[in-house]
């Protein structure tokens, strides 16, 4: 891997007013790349995309997906990315400073693989009362992060793999899935490079998101089944 990388960071986020700069001072803080940052805001009603616009200027690529689920704007983000190597960041979560060095040296003694993920640490949001708290599951040790914060991967793979589904939740797994059923291979790191936020509004505790897991599930297995029939050899 040569030692400046053009990476994309797709940032989807919806009511984000009050983390979403974390997360974008943590992608900000990579060092040896130029990276461009996408923020795609997903139909925010609070002052979101003021919030980037005012602190970030031109520095920063907001894009509009007006239309829900962070699967769309994930898909939007992508659509607009131009870098080699693309990469995620969810708008309440926070990558350690040495995130994308680190990948990427252990991709280099892992070429196998076509992504790269790490490990990742729960926390708990500053604001959250002590009620909350006690009330918010919170996994106390590190594990291996398999989710759109983590991975990194080359823009092409990704295009090669396809969109994420445009499900209410559940998008990552479904797409991992796919990626999986393709031969794609993956690598953790096994390092703690993502932060993950505990906060009153993560997807997990949102009405329907059982459903829209259940969609997800039905996405892959038809996936599965038309890749299936494709290759099936008709018989005498």
């Amino acid at each position: 891997m040569p030692s400046c990388i053009d990476v994309s960071v797709v940032i989807p986020v919806h009511n984000g007013e009050s983390f979403v700069a974390d997360a974008i001072d943590s992608v900000r803080a990579q060092k040896g790349f130029s990276i461009e940052i996408i923020v795609v805001d997903n139909n925010s009603t609070d002052a979101t995309v003021q919030v980037v616009v005012d602190r970030y200027g031109d520095s920063v690529i907001v894009v509009e997906e007006p239309r829900p689920y962070p699967a769309r704007a994930r898909n939007a983000g992508c659509r607009r990315a131009s870098g080699a190597l693309l990469a995620f960041l969810d708008a309440d979560d926070i990558w350690a400073p040495e995130k994308l060095t680190r990948q990427l040296d252990q991709w280099d003694h892992h070429p196998e693989a076509n992504l790269v993920f790490s490990l990742g640490q729960e926390f708990y949001s500053p604001e959250l009362s002590l009620h909350q708290i006690e009330s918010f599951t919170r996994r106390p040790d590190p594990y291996p992060l398999l989710t759109a914060s983590s991975f990194l991967i080359k823009l092409d793979t990704f295009r090669t793999i396809g969109d994420f589904p445009e499900v209410p939740a559940g998008e990552f797994i479904a797409w991992y899935g796919w990626a999986q059923e393709l031969g794609m291979r993956a690598f953790v790191v096994p390092e703690v490079l993502v932060r993950r936020r505990i906060h009153a509004h993560n997807t997990t505790r949102q009405s329907g998101s059982l459903a829209g897991y259940t969609l997800a599930v039905k996405w892959l297995l038809d996936q599965r089944r038309a890749r299936a029939n494709t290759y099936r050899k008709p018989t005498a």
